[in-house]
This record gives C-alpha cells, structure tokens and sequence, in this order.
C-alpha cells in the first residue's frame, strides 16, 4: 500500500475519486474498521471492488495497513478521521454500494446520544454517500440498539429497513462476533436499502475555505501572542489559542485547538500582510476538517483582531 492510500485526515475527496474510479465493479465503505480484519477479508473475496475504511484510532489504523500490506492489497484505502464528519463533509455523493458497520459502540449514556447511528441525522449522511440501490448493512449485539435503529434509520426517506435478522450466517466474522457467538449472545443484523436518489444530487463537498480580509496594517506579534489560553464556544464545540509565530516576511502563525463533541483537532490560522491590509486564513498545510468549532474559533480570532489596538 503506497502513501497516497493511506489518508491521515486532510481532504479525502479528491484522493478518492482520483484512485477510485479506475479497474474497480463496485464501492463498499467499512466505518471503524478496528483491527482491520473484515474489511481485508471482504477485500480478498472481491477484488475487483473498491474497499474504504474509516477509523478514528491511529493505533486501529495501523493495524490495518499492516494487514492490507501482509495481503498485498491493492483495492484498499484507509482513512484516518471521524465518520461524523467525513460522511458530512468529504466523501462523495451518491458514491458507495454498500456501508457496513461491524458492532458500533451503542454509546448507552444520554451525553454521548449525538454518537450513536440512532442520532437525528446520521440516516441523512448514510444516504448521502450511499447510491441509489446501495445498501447498508449494521451489524450489533445490543437487541434495544438494533430495534431503535430499525425505527430511526429509515426516518430519511431514501432509505428502507429490509432485513432484520438474529444469529446470521456470515461468511466474514469479525472478532467481537466471534466473542460474543461463542458466549452464547445473540448477534442482530441490520440491512437498509436507498431507493431513491437524493433531490439535489448537485450539491459539492470538499475543504470549506475560510478567509477574511483586514484594512489597515496586521497586528504586531505581541498582539497575537497575547491571545494565548483565549478560550471560547459552547457545549459541544470549544476552542483555545495557543502559542503565535511569526516570519521574517511578517505571516504570523496562531496555533489553535478545537473540540466538536470530543472530536479534536490542532492547526494554525495565517495572517498574512497585503496591500492595504491583512488576510486572516486557514493554514494549508494544517487543513482541519470545517467543523463548528472550527468556525467558531476563526470568526472568533477574526473579531479579536478587528477589536484591538494593534
């Protein structure tokens, strides 16, 4: 497996559709892959196919590369980054056959509702990725999960539960299934088919710019420099400025840290000197995925710049 399949956050998208188009009859898409084990068998068995893996873990990550290197697979890409905001925002439209989803984390407490597959508009991003006639396939050992899923994943109206089956017969089993089976617990599998396309299929994904511009001279590096431990947000999407840098060609780097539900990012915001003024700008080369808290911190940073005396 070389680099370019190997995608540690950054834009997927466009690595996607340039690797994924070519040689391949079908896409599938495995969201927390683990240990990496079902999606290098799945793999295996259909190597004419495309196979997408998301994980939020480097450690999973890196168990899985290691597999799919061992197999020599090369109908394989691994995604490093959270699925709440991949599917949202990076994947393709209307792009994968078939997502699967092997023993999710039923996230049992009422602060972590947002996480769960259950959660007012996970069914909405599910149907965005999927095409029409896809399918996607949840597999649980929790029986109040998969009854609440059946109920709430078809509230998109693209999407229809097909079967819901206790103790399957798989041909790939993953080793939490294993576990469970040989406990004697019962195994509950999910399969909900897209029947119809998304109304508007033209609506583009993709890295979200965020820039604004300043008139006047940029701030002085003190000035930025002061800003750290600046903390702002509210519930679930919070940010704080680090540390500022600045160049002898006078872009001042903020360093800054966001959280959207516990999912964590560290990147930079550039202000750049120009003709009459100043940029404020996401770094490129940082490139965090536009969640709120992203937001929030660069209008944030945005305001605190236009307030004080530089």
């Amino acid at each position: 497996m070389t680099l370019d399949r190997i995608i540690i956050t950054g834009d997927p998208l466009p690595v996607l559709t340039s690797l994924g188009d070519k040689g391949f009859q079908g896409r599938a898409l495995e969201i927390g892959f683990g240990n990496g084990e079902f999606i290098e068998h799945m793999a295996l068995q259909r190597p004419q196919s495309l196979f997408v893996g998301i994980e939020i873990s480097m450690n999973c990550v890196m168990k899985a590369v290691k597999r799919v290197k061992r197999s020599n697979l090369s109908n394989v890409r691994i995604i490093m980054g959270d699925a709440r905001f991949l599917l949202k925002e990076r994947l393709p439209l209307e792009w994968f056959d078939k997502v699967y989803m092997n023993f999710p984390c039923p996230w049992p407490k009422k602060r972590h509702a947002r996480r769960r597959v259950t959660a007012s508009g996970f069914s909405d991003m599910l149907a965005g990725v999927l095409a029409t006639g896809g399918v996607f396939e949840l597999v649980t050992d929790d029986g109040d999960y998969a009854r609440e899923a059946a109920l709430s994943i078809p509230r998109n109206p693209a999407l229809c539960l097909e079967r819901f089956e206790a103790d399957p017969e798989r041909k790939v089993q993953t080793k939490y299934e294993r576990k469970w089976l040989g406990e004697g617990k019962n195994i509950f599998l999910l399969s909900f088919l897209k029947n119809k396309g998304l109304p508007n299929p033209g609506m583009k994904k993709g890295v979200l710019e965020l820039h604004k511009a300043f008139q006047g001279p940029c701030p002085h590096i003190s000035v930025v420099a002061a800003l750290k431990g600046h903390k702002g947000g509210e519930r679930d999407a919070r940010w704080v400025f680090r540390d500022a840098y600045a160049s002898s060609s006078g872009v001042i780097l903020v360093e800054a840290l966001s959280s959207d539900e516990g999912f964590e990012q560290s990147f930079f915001f550039r202000i750049v000197p120009r003709e009459g003024g100043c940029m404020l700008k996401v770094d490129a080369a940082s490139r965090p995925f536009t969640t709120p808290a992203v937001s929030g911190a660069f209008q944030d940073l945005g305001s605190l710049l236009e307030n004080r005396e530089l």
